[in-house]
């Protein structure tokens, strides 16, 4: 009885050990959000895609909130008909292509932004540490903000396919994206169209920041990247649909049908 009696704990006590051990390991796996929304490029920096941010920060999408402010880009501004003292930092027109996700979920607001209760929920900056006042990671690779597919990214430690981050938004169809601001017909800066193929490989220079202290963060290295380079997601053969919107009473608001992400239906939109 006793023998039979001990048997039984210590059988309980593996049960226990290891529905310990498998809850442990689902914590450690972070829930994903139930919306997608923008969170920054500052969340991509760290033990992730350090030398890419890096890159990124010292290049034009890193500082392009930057040249709304008086006296920088005059050139560029006069070219464009645009006031060069003038401040822009605050015009609805350009903040939808200078910043991150304005106008959106969790994107970027400007100076003297309050909600209903009257409190300041403008979007701090910190000289430092660029994000969503600038054109970030999330402009370029999201339909809706990285929210939630950087969550998947982070429990598979990179090792994810192509769909499984793209139904949370990640959207893999570059060429196009670009069109968002750079080709659009409602730039101020329409005489300057961009050509894709040749600035592709330009854009974020990140081999110069690789250091001893990031190495190991070269996605370009790395075996998974070069299996889901073999593959093709849905973005790449089908496009999503390049935004349009109005300005009315300074406050941009998109026009129906037009963002690639449908929060009501939450769907993807497609071109046809």
């Amino acid at each position: 009885m006793g023998k039979t009696f001990k048997t039984i704990c210590l059988v309980l006590l593996s049960a226990v050990f290891l529905v310990g051990v498998a809850d442990n390991a689902d914590a450690a796996k972070k829930k994903i959000p139930k919306k997608p929304k923008y969170v920054g490029a500052a969340k991509c920096n760290g033990s992730c895609h350090d030398p890419y941010y890096q890159a990124w920060k010292n290049s034009p999408h890193g500082k392009s909130f930057n040249s709304l402010k008086p006296g920088e880009k005059a050139e560029a501004k006069k070219k464009a008909k645009l006031d060069p003292e003038k401040d822009y930092t605050t015009d609805p027109q350009c903040l939808r292509c200078h910043t991150t996700g304005y106008r959106e979920s969790g994107g970027f607001k400007p100076a003297g932004s309050k909600n209903k209760k009257g409190k300041n929920v403008s979007t701090k900056i910190d000289p430092e540490e660029p994000s969503k006042e600038q054109v970030g990671c999330e402009m370029c690779h999201s339909a809706a903000g990285g929210g939630q597919f950087r969550v998947v990214m982070k429990n598979t430690k990179g090792d994810f396919k192509k769909d499984e981050t793209e139904k949370y938004g990640q959207r893999w169809d570059y060429e196009n994206t670009c069109s968002r601001c750079h080709n659009h017909p409602k730039s101020p800066h329409g005489d300057a169209k961009l050509d894709y193929a040749k600035v592709k490989d330009t854009v974020h220079p990140f081999a110069k920041f690789i250091t001893e202290d990031n190495a190991d963060q070269n996605i370009v290295k790395d075996g998974k990247v070069k299996d889901r380079a073999k593959t093709k997601a849905k973005s790449e053969e089908t496009p999503l649909v390049i935004e349009d919107w109005d300005i009315k009473k300074d406050k941009l608001k998109f026009t129906k049908g037009t963002q690639p992400y449908d929060k009501k239906k939450k769907s993807f939109n497609y071109k046809k």
